[in-house]
């Protein structure tokens, strides 16, 4: 019998919570079903984590760095319509390799809450610096407006679709928010 090292038990209870947070809800999902789940008291799940919301921000914690670096690359392009086309490929891009993370955030309204605050008002202002690249310099109300449609358009739907080719939904969605942008 071999002996299991720390880090595979953390990675087995990252996994087993996103999919209870996803299965029930995050807010219904609790630290006894996920020990139990994984096979480990609840006192050895507190060894690695010390509360559900500091679980919750190493689930999609690399996501979102992923999302920022993603952003970032975008902003250093000098050309605007090169700018808005990253940001959405970048973002589509991270959001589709992390489908189940990212239907979390987009479906469960209880990981916004007062314990998570800190780590999704981090995602809350990625996607507002998205958004405001999408926009470009100096925008009116009508771009602003058009920016949040294009940001939505290939964001939202991964949620909603889970049984389609990534492949294929990648490409639709590109095409509908590059379509609302003009590009």
């Amino acid at each position: 019998m071999t002996r299991e090292e720390p880090g595979d038990t953390r990675s087995r209870i990252i996994e087993t919570a996103r999919e209870l947070f996803t299965a029930q809800t995050y807010r219904a999902a609790s630290m006894r079903d996920i020990a139990a789940r994984v096979g480990i008291t609840k006192p050895s799940l507190y060894h690695h984590f010390r509360s559900k919301s500091e679980l919750l921000a190493s689930l999609i914690g690399p996501p979102i760095d992923e999302l920022e670096a993603a952003v970032d690359a975008a902003a250093a392009r000098q050309d605007p319509a090169e700018r808005r086309l990253r940001v959405l490929e970048g973002c589509l891009d991270v959001m589709l390799a992390h489908r189940a993370t990212m239907a979390l955030l987009l479906r469960d309204a209880s990981v916004y809450g007062d314990e998570t605050t800190e780590v999704m008002s981090r995602v809350v202002d990625l996607m507002n610096r998205a958004v405001g690249l999408l926009a470009g310099p100096d925008p009116d109300w009508r771009h602003r407006v058009r920016a949040a449609q294009a940001f939505a358009a290939v964001t939202d739907p991964i949620s909603q679709l889970p049984d389609v080719p990534t492949a294929d939904l990648r490409t639709e969605l590109l095409h509908g928010a590059t379509t609302l942008l003009g590009l």
